[in-house]
């Protein structure tokens, strides 16, 4: 198990992106207000994906688990989403290396305190301070065991079974665990997220929430 502290940042830090582009994006950001098992899923279909469900905004937080070739890392992590913007606290034990991700599915921003660490598209940003990367603009949606709209299912259904959903998308296998109090509902809206399992490749995470705030609409 590897957690992240300061010197781990210091090894893998970005040099920062000129001055104004940092300015940039934060200015952007004041004007708009992230069980390891194999998903095993059958047949292979192109299922259009509904978006008439709405955006969830919502508080998450509880502990992250990522398998990276022969590394583990486990993380404790502080997810504010609104809209498609999010701001993502992670931290490792007794609060250790604490940074914040901020931004979209365009571009990100990495914090340490009040210090601009990194700037730019959220992939390049994540593999180049942490090692390994999530789809942070797709999790939002998934961990309600709903596809991103406007993209396809490659596999699988969003159907719910025994508050299960699973589903290939964007090339990850999303193995999602929700809790509702009506089961034939589909919308993202009456499910309480508890559990997100995504496999790609060599990456496979979980993310375990022990906190769930919905916020109001």
């Amino acid at each position: 198990m590897s957690d992240f502290s300061a010197e781990d940042y210091s090894r893998t830090r970005l040099l920062p992106l000129a001055a104004i582009a940092a300015a940039k994006y934060l200015a952007l950001l004041l004007r708009r207000g992230l069980l390891i098992f194999p998903v095993v899923l059958s047949g292979c279909v192109s299922v259009p994906v509904s978006n008439e469900d709405r955006q969830v905004d919502f508080t998450v937080q509880g502990k992250l688990l990522v398998f990276h070739e022969q590394d583990k890392t486990a993380l404790r992590f502080l997810w504010r989403q609104t809209e498609d913007a999010y701001q993502i606290d992670v931290w490792g034990s007794f609060g250790q290396g604490r940074v914040q991700l901020r931004g979209d599915a365009r571009e990100m921003l990495v914090l340490r305190g009040r210090e601009v660490i990194a700037v730019g598209e959220p992939r390049q940003v994540m593999r180049s301070q942490l090692g390994w990367d999530l789809p942070v603009a797709a999790i939002p949606n998934w961990l309600f065991g709903r596809p991103l709209p406007q993209h396809p299912i490659t596999r699988g259904s969003d159907a719910l079974v025994d508050g299960q959903t699973q589903f290939v998308q964007l090339g990850w296998s999303v193995l999602a665990q929700v809790r509702s109090d009506n089961m034939a509902v589909a919308e993202a809206t009456s499910r309480t997220p508890e559990q997100l399992n995504l496999r790609r490749g060599d990456i496979q995470a979980t993310l375990l929430v022990s906190k769930f705030t919905r916020k109001s609409q």
